[in-house]
């Protein structure tokens, strides 16, 4: 038998019982349909959930500080432009910031004096760090290229000095600096960041004591997978620059967190492919049962078509080929149910997906389909060859 006549037999004979097939093609579809919007979405989705940082935090923060009690005497720690420089071009930096940062400076307002910490930073820092500012405005490039004596202060500055009063536009005198308070911070995952006033990283480098060096860079990584790579690149780049202090060097991220959120994800996708799993197989056993049975009515049909010269393997071709048609059409249901759901969650989740992904997930459904197809057949096909033509003619 040709294979031109084999899926034209096979085409006739699915659309004559296809009311019998419709739950195994519904079941197929559902299951290839959830497939494709799983796999296309699920990277989108990560990439979204990976940029939104108040809902990560510190989590894909890699830091890169110096072990002091490593340091040599006759090296004050440092990083220089061109380390900033090479760590930009790493391919998983999402944001980098700089600052140093210096505890229990004397802070004057009136005739009142305080100890707080005091961070010189950059621009970026506050949407590296995911830190909000409730009043007021956050440090700008500007500040830093004009040396303004501004600051932002956190909410336990505000309220010891100003007694829980509005500090925005009053000025307060920090390690001999008159700074104009611009910003009130509203909320920072580090409870110490509460107790800081920060100031453009450019008037702490040059003119507050022992703040003139770089030793603190912050990269946001694009996504958590992203972490444990950008740490190792982060800090093969800083040992190439500086091999004499490499020992020195602490570049670190919050391991047990990024594991967490992982583990998490893991989870989540264990289960939702195990249900998508469930449902493809509960297809394919609808498919063997219809088949099952339509091997037992045209009983009759194949001892006349064995009568007449038809082989074994013609008689198992022909049911496996009306198997693969069953599931083959449930995979073309399902690829545009999948499509259409991408679109519809593309919207929901304010994202766009790759088409190489979306590509590769209905490749990769088709291809699940074919071996659904074969596999739901086998048994069928194997039983409707094994007949006798004479029993199969006597058979009733």
């Amino acid at each position: 038998m040709l294979l031109n006549d084999l899926l034209k037999t096979a085409f006739k004979q699915v659309y004559r019982n296809k009311r019998r097939y419709k739950a195994a093609i519904i079941g197929t579809a559902m299951g290839i349909a959830g497939l494709i919007a799983v796999v296309t979405m699920g990277e989108a989705v990560q990439n979204t959930l990976g940029k939104n940082l108040e809902l990560l935090g510190n989590a894909t923060i890699v830091k890169a500080d110096w072990d002091f009690y490593r340091t040599p005497r006759w090296h004050h720690g440092q990083y220089t432009e061109k380390d900033l420089e090479d760590l930009k071009k790493l391919p998983g930096v999402l944001r980098i910031s700089v600052a140093q940062w210096k505890t229990k400076v004397k802070t004057s307002f009136g005739k009142r004096a305080f100890l707080f910490n005091l961070g010189g930073v950059d621009a970026p820092f506050f949407d590296t760090m995911s830190m909000t500012v409730a009043k007021g405005r956050k440090l700008t490039e500007k500040d830093e290229m004009l040396n303004r004596h501004v600051c932002v202060i956190g909410q336990t500055v505000q309220k010891e000095i100003f007694e829980g009063g509005d500090a925005l536009g009053k000025d307060i005198l920090v390690a001999g600096l008159m700074l104009k308070v611009v910003g009130v911070l509203g909320g920072a995952e580090d409870a110490s960041y509460m107790e800081t006033i920060f100031l453009p990283i450019s008037v702490a480098r040059g003119q507050v004591l022992y703040m003139d060096k770089l030793r603190h860079i912050y990269l946001r990584a694009k996504d958590w997978d992203t972490v444990p790579i950008l740490q190792k690149q982060v800090e093969a780049t800083l040992r190439d620059n500086q091999p004499a202090y490499a020992d020195a060097m602490s570049i670190t991220y919050d391991q047990e967190r990024i594991a967490g959120i992982q583990t998490v994800v893991l989870i989540f996708e264990f289960f939702l492919f195990a249900a998508i799993a469930v449902t493809l197989v509960l297809g394919g056993l609808g498919i063997t049962n219809v088949m099952l049975a339509v091997v037992n009515e045209r009983t009759t049909e194949i001892g006349l078509r064995k009568a007449v010269g038809a082989t074994e393997g013609m008689i198992v071709w022909q049911f496996l080929f009306e198997s693969l048609t069953v599931s083959l059409i449930g995979a073309a249901v399902g690829i545009l149910s999948g499509l259409g759901a991408v679109e519809f969650l593309q919207t929901v989740f304010e994202t766009v997906v790759r088409f190489a992904t979306f590509l590769y997930s209905v490749m990769g459904s088709v291809l699940i389909a074919v071996l659904l197809g074969v596999a739901s057949g086998l048994v069928p096909a194997a039983r409707a060859g094994r007949l006798s033509a004479v029993d199969a003619m006597r058979f009733e």
